[in-house]
């Protein structure tokens, strides 16, 4: 309960003076009491006053308690309230009435004022501690209520002077009740009972409250965890000046709780072994108590297949596997101890599961560090070399990474991250790979990458670049490939074939390439105004964005938004981008031609072009990789693959487009074989957009054919000068 919260209590009592009594006892302990003489005035006054806790005499007129409690309870803003009953002494109808309407808690009507407000605060202080518990531990399923709590007044020399039916509830004396403290004494473990016995006595002589846990076993052998509290207090209006009051709180579903808390904490619900969390525990400890002379590492198995377990022989077969799997490794980490080899440090040695296919221990050794490798592929032929006793028949196929401990690690949780990187780099069974920090970096980059990709667009990191594409004979443009480029102002300039990859498993693509497709158009747009000329802007587009059913949708609205023609757009794919969904592939290239956009397909030659995809797919241009352009003037096989390509090119009727010209040689070569258009380094670099347009401004790729044809000419006037001497004074005065 909020510290500054005023607790408000309504009390409801037809008997005047009990009523100024009660008011009087409650106000003084610091509440906010508001009194009703009957029932109906009670549940009157229940809306407006919200109070924190009702108190109600049984017998009323109009309404008597019972009534009033049962109305209550009706509301969702009284559920869980706290209500007290007010019974007359050995009124059992009455208590059995009340608590079947929902009363909380019953006393006598006449009692002590004091314990009418210890008795409130006991529910007060039981509604608080059931908010806090429900609160802390739903999601471990402690839904129910556990806070029992019951007072229990005694004279100075421990004789019950009253005591609330929870204390016999929780002590199962009902049948029996507790004539003194004594008989709480006796059913404490013997060597709790001297110790209990003074506290009580302090208590009474010396108001020294005390409080402790005890273990009390019942009559029917049931072990309770008991938490008391006991406290002197003044009995004012009673025979006796001070009782001792105790309270006793029955904590054993709490305790049954944190033992339940624990074991999903610290185990695997489905093996019962150790998990991560124990074991960075365990590294942590070992970490800081490591000794000299001893090698330290920490070895992470890995069960392979494990999914191909659960898909033919259901999860729970899977589980058995890797109990099966860590049963092994654990009867050699016995043999291993028993010879001296694997020292077992407390209980670091013990296998972990750590993932799903993952057990991971932390290995001792009296052995050089150099040895720990050999010890875990000892365990590793151990467990693989032996079948499983499952009912089928399966050999453990397990591998396992290795991270050695020096003097420098004191990261338990780096330690174990590193052991299971190491894992995962071990693809063979039966390998065992040392732990690099070069696989672990790339890992991180690849995070980083991803992370900083979710904002590129926004953040305007990202840009493109255009590579012209030429006639092969005249080097006039016909088009110009848009080439995206990223640069981070932290990871620096990323390549495409590193940020493309994960854009596409991410699904990032899909955005990015929506803007791509946009800048592109209004790019070209802009050109196509500035220049007067008709050439088209090509876009690659990755296999995701096929598959999109409005992909098709998003290109005419790109188009329409700056008014191009749909063949100023073409789009280039790869084979592997229409390799897992072909007919759906074909359907939207289909339609994408029927509406005018060029299709291209690009890195033909790469190793994964197919003729038979040539042929069954709607292409209007095949690109030619830059591989095919290679050796072509030393390599006659080369030039009879290309002339090949761009001959079945032909005969498709699809135009050929020659990637990597990288010199005049190339393309002349690349002519000479009849290739439509050529791309590379010698007719442009990639270019930004005020680049390009500069380019063009300078003539493009024409002012090259120029200058071949002015080098052919003077080579060929020199050969003619060379052959006719008398050529040299020629036309000479």
């Amino acid at each position: 309960m909020d510290p500054a919260h005023i607790t408000t209590i309504l009390i409801a009592d037809d008997d005047p003076a009990h009523l100024l009594l009660a008011e009087a006892a409650l106000g003084g302990a610091g509440f906010v009491v508001h009194t009703a003489s009957d029932g109906e005035e009670a549940v009157r006054q229940f809306e407006p006053t919200q109070p924190d806790c009702v108190i109600l005499d049984v017998n009323m007129p109009k309404m008597n308690g019972i009534e009033v409690c049962r109305n209550i309870r009706e509301r969702a803003d009284g559920r869980l309230l706290p209500i007290l009953m007010l019974t007359g002494r050995n009124d059992i109808v009455s208590i059995s009435d009340a608590f079947a309407a929902g009363a909380s808690d019953f006393a006598q009507k006449g009692m002590n004022p004091r314990l009418l407000v210890e008795r409130v605060r006991f529910l007060l202080r039981d509604r608080a501690m059931q908010d806090d518990l429900w609160s802390s531990r739903s999601k471990l399923l402690l839904a129910q209520r556990i806070a029992r709590v019951g007072h229990w007044e005694l004279t100075l020399d421990g004789k019950t002077l009253d005591m609330s039916p929870m204390v016999a509830q929780i002590l199962e004396r009902d049948a029996e009740p507790l004539e003194r403290y004594e008989s709480f004494v006796r059913m404490l473990d013997p060597a709790e009972q001297v110790l209990a016995r003074q506290a009580f006595i302090a208590c009474a002589a010396e108001n020294a409250r005390f409080s402790s846990e005890h273990r009390v076993r019942t009559a029917t052998g049931k072990d309770l965890y008991i938490h008391q509290e006991a406290e002197l207090v003044q009995a004012a209006g009673s025979a006796h000046a001070r009782t001792v009051i105790v309270t006793l709180q029955d904590l054993t579903r709490l305790r049954s709780a944190e033992d339940a808390v624990r074991t999903l904490s610290y185990f695997d619900s489905a093996t019962g072994l150790p998990n991560r969390r124990y074991l960075l525990e365990q590294l942590s400890i070992a970490l800081k108590d490591r000794k000299p002379g001893i090698a330290m590492g920490v070895a992470a198995f890995r069960v392979h297949g494990l999914d191909r377990i659960v898909q033919a022989h259901g999860a729970e077969v899977a589980e058995k596997l890797v109990s099966e799997v860590a049963r092994q490794i654990g009867e050699y980490l016995v043999e291993a101890s028993a010879a001296g080899t694997l020292l077992r440090h407390a209980n670091a040695t013990t296998l972990c599961r750590t993932s799903e296919a993952g057990l991971t221990m932390l290995v001792h050794s009296r052995e050089p560090v150099e040895t720990l490798p050999d010890l875990v592929c000892a365990a590793l032929a151990r467990v693989s070399g032996q079948p499983t006793n499952l009912g089928i028949e399966y050999l453990p196929a397990v591998s396992a990474g290795l991270v050695l401990v020096d003097a420098d690690t004191t990261d338990a949780e780096q330690l174990l991250t590193n052991a299971q990187a190491a894992s995962e780099q071990a693809r063979e069974p039966r390998s065992c790979e040392l732990f690099s920090p070069v696989p672990l970096a790339r890992s991180r980059r690849r995070l980083a990458i991803e992370s900083a990709l979710r904002r590129a667009i926004e953040a305007g990191e990202l840009h493109l670049m255009y590579q012209p594409r030429v006639a092969s004979d005249t080097l006039d443009v016909t088009g110009v490939e848009c080439l995206l480029r990223w640069e981070h102002p932290q990871l620096g300039s990323v390549r495409p074939d590193e940020f493309v990859p994960i854009a596409e498993e991410t699904g990032l693509i899909e955005q990015i390439g929506d803007w791509v497709l946009d800048e592109a158009c209004r790019q070209l747009a802009s050109w196509r105004t500035r220049f007067e000329d008709d050439f088209f802007v090509s876009v690659n587009v990755a296999a995701r964005q096929l598959r999109q059913p409005d992909f098709a949708a998003r290109i005419n609205a790109a188009l329409d938004k700056h008014r191009l023609p749909a063949h100023a757009l073409e789009i280039e794919i790869t084979e592997t981008s229409i390799v897992h969904a072909p007919q759906e592939a074909r359907r939207m290239l289909e339609t994408l031609r029927r509406e005018g956009v060029r299709v291209s397909m690009d890195d033909f030659g790469t190793g994964y072009s197919s003729l038979g995809q040539i042929r069954r797919l709607p292409f209007d241009c095949l690109k030619l990789d830059r591989s095919l352009m290679a050796d072509l003037y030393t390599d006659v096989g080369a030039q009879g693959v290309t002339a090949a390509v761009l001959a079945m090119a032909k005969t498709l009727r699809i135009r050929s487009v020659a990637e990597g010209i990288e010199d005049p040689d190339s393309l002349e070569m690349v002519c000479w074989l009849g290739c439509d258009e050529v791309q590379g380094h010698y007719i442009s670099p990639p270019l930004k957009a005020r680049d390009f347009a500069d380019w063009l401004d300078a003539g493009g790729a024409v002012v090259l054919a120029r200058r071949r044809a002015a080098a052919i000419a003077a080579e060929l006037e020199a050969s003619r000068i060379e052959t006719n001497p008398q050529a040299r004074t020629a036309g000479r005065p």
